[in-house]
């Protein structure tokens, strides 16, 4: 199950006291006091009578989460979170920006958490996750922390202990478990994100969260949650997110109809020397490209049944306009955009980097783990160098 840390960004005021007579008054002070599954039906009705509004939508979609964490059944579970997914959804499209509403919108509603509940590790998470739901963080941390010793290979449960010491200002406690999830799974982006956050929250070190955040995207760049805690920390840092611009050719086409057919597209105004100098290099992609559309690819993956564009395809035909570029002998400066950041990441040995984080496809993403394994680090400097601009000097430059 995917976590959100409690509260929201836009919330109504503070009330002692309500009335009968006001439900949403009473609601408001069922959702502040943690009783998520009692104020349910209140903003159950509420969002029916008010459809425009977003907090109601928000609300809603909470403790219809909170519902979903008292459940056992993987029925009821499925329905709730179908629920808490469309309501999460309507927020969002109301405009709601909140990281965890966004985790909601996104859910799956099939998942059901910690599979069976038949170990003792889930079983004590699903303990857990009610006293947090109920607001009892010092019960939820004693479960999460016996849940994490139960069974070590439990991912969630040291990451929720994380985030529940977060909710209690504890940063030194929800680093410490943020790291044994890391360590679980280096892959997997959740917990950098949580412990940058906390970093961010609690303490006045914003390179230390930066470098949280560019391991959240190394862990899984194409998972939108991924990128939310940077952008949140170039928010506050007044720095901006700016991956290297390159504009491609368009690749080759295949004849449906005639296989070996192979066609080449050049739009000329991209390709013309006297518009703009080096822009001829760019005929050698689709020519590298249209390579592998013929028996390339099945001569370098014999084990794969059908064509895909590879990190090794896209990684040879940029390689080509870079040869092509460096034997022209231009001087860089009069390079269009394009052409001189593919110079730069040459030169700086991130070409691959490039192609796999802001570059790719489908078929490219596939390559992504098998690169990661041997080169963690060099795309960790790439994202510090090339996409995050301002706020902190590059840990690399």
């Amino acid at each position: 199950m995917r976590r959100w840390i409690a509260g929201f960004a836009l919330c109504l005021a503070m009330v002692s006291a309500w009335s009968q007579d006001d439900p949403a008054a009473k609601a408001n002070a069922l959702y502040q006091d943690g009783r998520k599954v009692d104020a349910l039906p209140l903003y159950e009705q509420l969002a029916q009578q008010h459809p425009a509004e977003m907090l109601y939508q928000e609300r809603l979609a909470d403790c219809l989460g909170a519902e979903s964490a008292q459940l056992s059944d993987p029925a009821q579970i499925k329905a709730v979170r179908t629920r808490m997914r469309d309501a999460a959804r309507r927020a969002v499209d109301l405009g709601d920006k909140t990281r965890y509403i966004h985790e909601m919108a996104d859910a799956d509603p099939n998942e059901v958490p910690y599979g069976s509940l038949v170990s003792p590790g889930a079983a004590l998470l699903k303990e857990a996750e009610k006293a947090y739901a109920a607001g009892d963080f010092p019960l939820a941390m004693q479960k999460y922390t016996a849940a994490a010793d139960a069974d070590p290979t439990l991912y969630d449960a040291p990451l929720y202990a994380g985030d529940t010491a977060y909710v209690q200002h504890d940063l030194p406690t929800a680093a410490k478990w943020f790291a044994r999830a890391v360590a679980i799974n280096p892959d997997r982006e959740t917990a950098y994100r949580y412990w940058g956050d906390a970093i961010l929250k609690f303490s006045n070190d914003p390179a230390a969260a930066r470098e949280k955040f560019i391991d959240a995207i190394v862990a899984e760049p194409y998972n939108q949650m991924s990128w939310q805690g940077i952008e949140n920390w170039t928010a506050r840092q007044s720095a901006v997110l700016m991956p290297p611009k390159i504009q491609r050719p368009a690749g080759p086409t295949v004849d449906p109809k005639n296989p070996k057919n192979i066609n080449i597209t050049l739009d000329p105004a991209l390709t013309d020397d006297k518009k703009n100098p080096g822009a001829s290099a760019w005929v050698m992609y689709p020519m590298v490209r249209a390579g592998y559309r013929g028996d390339r690819f099945q001569k370098d993956f014999p084990n794969e049944k059908e064509y895909r564009h590879t990190l090794k395809e896209e990684s040879e035909a940029l390689s080509s306009v870079v040869l092509s570029l460096k034997g022209s002998k231009i001087n860089p400066e009069k390079l269009d955009e394009s052409l001189r950041n593919l110079l730069e990441l040459d030169k700086a040995g991130m070409l691959d980097c490039w192609i796999l984080i802001n570059g790719a496809d489908a078929g490219i993403a596939q390559d992504y783990a098998a690169y990661r394994k041997d080169h963690r680090q060099l795309l960790r400097d790439y994202i510090a160098r090339f996409v995050v601009h301002g706020g902190l000097t590059p840990a690399s430059e």
